[in-house]
């Protein structure tokens, strides 16, 4: 590989400004960032997968209909309908120690260098009745991009902006943001290899 190269990748795989790097794992580095306005802390993963082709991961991560077989932590992901380039989907997420949580989410698909980002918001103004004994999250934001990798395979970024609502210990809080983080991405990676060909 180039100098060149080694300089454009260390620069791209550089944490966003006022991020800061919390753990490595799984080829990924995990990062939080400054709290937004609504004080939701934004979680950022950076992974190499070189096992994972360009477009194996676009192929899955793009069809939103199977999302929920993607990550352990969305047991229901319905799609409710396509429109205008975007898909309302229904879903269900789940972590230890607190209700489910369920929304409606947006999903779409746009082009980035490189590659593509998947991306999604909370559908604030699409009806949503819980499920009894689950809650409505208040936020969603966040991506899921994938681009390719000078040393092969793909580079992928994951952003998110989460806020479960209703009541949750401050520990499952951080517990989720470090840890949770590395369970979603650790889940997305072994989805992504068993679905590779022989």
């Amino acid at each position: 590989m180039s100098t060149m190269t080694l300089l454009l990748l260390s620069a791209a795989l550089a944490a966003p400004p006022g991020y800061k790097v919390t753990k490595t794992t799984n080829d990924c580095e995990l990062m939080l960032g400054p709290a937004e306005a609504d004080g939701v802390v934004p979680m950022r993963a950076e992974c190499h997968w070189p096992e994972i082709p360009p477009d194996a991961f676009h192929a899955a991560v793009g069809n939103f209909a199977i999302h929920g077989e993607l990550w352990s932590t969305v047991p229901v992901c319905e799609v409710v309908r396509t429109e205008g380039g975007r898909t309302l989907t229904h879903q269900v997420h789940q972590s230890n120690g607190i209700s489910d949580r369920e929304l409606m989410l947006w999903l779409e698909t746009v082009e980035v260098e490189g590659g593509y980002r998947h991306q999604w918001t909370r559908a604030v103004d699409e009806p949503l009745e819980p499920a009894k004994g689950n809650v409505a999250a208040a936020r969603d934001d966040g991506y899921c991009e994938g681009v390719a990798h000078p040393d092969g395979g793909t580079q992928v970024n994951y952003q998110l902006s989460y806020d479960p609502g209703g009541k949750v210990p401050g520990f499952l809080v951080r517990w989720f943001q470090t840890s949770g983080l590395a369970g979603i991405m650790e889940d997305l990676r072994t989805s992504l290899g068993e679905r590779l060909p022989e």
